[in-house]
């Protein structure tokens, strides 16, 4: 169902906000355990442009938000640039581009796991006849009339979502406007306008651009049948929808402003507000993402807490390259908590094999070759290179044996933030698996896409190394079947 799709947008936002006031930090030096001067990332402090230190505010307090990782020099620290007090310089194109990106493909982790079967439906293989089908997909866009098929509550609540998301992205990053509360001033307007038009080319590319709705899930293709107004297949009526329509290309950016209005008024008339009755940080925290949770998670992306305010939360410390750092002490290098990334083997087991029909969701007996790939043991080796505070990169490899010689290869995103010793997380992969059964005449052998989604944390033991353990559902198949599987790794993580 695609409301489950929109709905994707606010998994991180209000998941994280609801634990937000009790979280701490992800790297190293967040750590309570850890000295500020311990920290060689850490050196001064300094007040943010045009913003006096807020009086309620204590960067050592990891309930206030610890305002010293939200700055926006945190994201600098990585290439070891530097940003001067008050020095002002335009839109981080680079930062912007790759937040919206990380959001996207939250997005179609979940369009892949809902629409398995319409993204593999040609030979199993996700993009295949892609020029073919897109060049379909947008004429049936263009001869399409408002609505996609979709209920309206998709079109009018889910995707206005979107475009505040996106649009928040944008402000972030941008400098000149990150720090602007609610106001009728031409300048608050032309920020929120330029939000809206990055938003409009971010709604644009999800209905209808090259990694959209069209190629992914193959709207408006001749492989993709159309539907009745009721959601159900073949068409038998005068009316038959094929999942596109210009409603959301007008939609996402009108709405997605809307909403971010909404969120701003609520943030400067409520929030404010409770803020200058109370020094209690655990309201204020929960005040703000409670009333602005699509702003919440925006920070999130940005490597902040969902509840930080860089117009209010004014003290934060500057970040330097660690080879400029002349005075760092052997003690410091000593005590520094690696956040580069890190690398895990250990053990993993998958459970039984479970198939559905496609779109049905019936029960269907598994094929001989998936039954065999069931209660399988063997290894998982993975890298991880973080790119931003709360998120990295992951390469995965692993081998399975029992009734079939089991081979995973996927590539994806992780994301995560560490609670004292503890650093939940959640990963989703994309990739291929193959079977082999070698005791078969003719030999069995299968590969086929697969989508990893899964849940798993890692317990710190020292400074280097974590006990990591984690459970994934595995989906593979094509168009004549779904396959899910569980699986469960557990071993040794090494941090860099």
């Amino acid at each position: 169902m695609r409301v489950v799709r929109c709905t994707l947008i606010l998994l991180i936002a209000p998941l994280l906000s609801t634990v937000c006031p009790g979280q701490l930090p992800s790297s190293g030096c967040d750590r309570t355990e850890t000295r500020l001067e311990d920290c060689t990332s850490f050196t001064q402090f300094e007040t943010g442009a045009n913003e006096p230190p807020s009086s309620r505010t204590n960067p050592f307090d990891p309930s206030a938000g610890f305002a010293s990782s939200e700055s926006t020099t945190d994201r600098d620290s990585a290439s070891g640039v530097v940003s001067a007090p008050g020095e002002k310089k335009g839109l981080d194109w680079g930062r912007a581009l790759t937040e919206s990106f990380t959001f996207l493909v939250i997005e179609q982790a979940y369009v892949v796991h809902t629409d398995f079967n319409w993204v593999v439906v040609e030979n199993g293989i996700p993009f295949n006849h892609y020029w073919r089908d897109y060049n379909q997909s947008l004429t049936s866009w263009y001869h399409a009339g408002w609505s996609a098929g979709e209920n309206p509550l998709y079109n009018y609540v889910g995707h206005p979502i979107q475009g505040a998301m996106t649009g928040f992205i944008e402000l972030q990053n941008d400098p000149k406007y990150e720090k602007l509360e609610f106001s009728n001033t031409k300048i608050y307007w032309r920020s929120r306008l330029k939000a809206m038009l990055w938003n409009a080319v971010y709604s644009t590319q999800w209905s209808m651009g090259p990694l959209s709705e069209m190629t992914v899930e193959k709207y408006g293709t001749a492989a993709r049948p159309p539907w009745n107004a009721n959601g159900t297949f073949p068409c038998n009526t005068n009316t038959c929808y094929s999942g596109v329509g210009k409603v959301n290309i007008v939609m996402t950016p009108v709405g997605g402003l809307g909403w971010m209005l909404t969120e701003d008024i609520l943030d400067k008339k409520i929030a404010e507000w409770v803020e200058g009755r109370t020094e209690n940080r655990f309201l204020i925290n929960t005040v703000r993402c409670s009333l602005n949770p699509i702003r919440g998670g925006a920070n999130i992306l940005h490597g902040r807490r969902p509840w930080y305010r860089v117009s209010r939360d004014g003290q934060v410390l500057t970040l330097v390259n660690q080879p400029q750092h002349a005075v760092a002490s052997e003690k410091t290098q000593k005590t520094q908590v690696p956040s580069w990334g890190d690398m895990f083997f250990g053990y993993s087991h998958i459970g039984a094999s479970n198939c559905e029909v496609p779109v049905s969701g019936a029960g269907k007996p598994c094929d001989p070759l998936s039954a065999k790939a069931s209660v399988l043991n063997g290894w998982n080796l993975a890298v991880e290179k973080k790119y931003f505070r709360y998120f990295g990169t992951v390469f995965e490899l692993g081998g399975q044996y029992g009734g079939v010689s089991q081979g995973t290869y996927m590539v994806g995103i992780r994301g995560g933030s560490s609670i004292g010793r503890f650093r939940p997380f959640a990963q989703v992969l994309f990739g291929a698996v193959h079977d082999r059964a070698p005791g078969s005449s003719p030999v069995e052998s299968a590969l086929t896409f697969a989508e990893d989604l899964g849940l798993g944390v890692d317990f710190h033991l020292t400074r280097l190394m974590s006990w990591r353990t984690h459970v994934d559902e595995l989906k593979t198949g094509d168009n004549t079947f779904e396959r899910y599987n569980v699986r469960v790794a557990s071993g040794l993580a090494v941090r860099f």
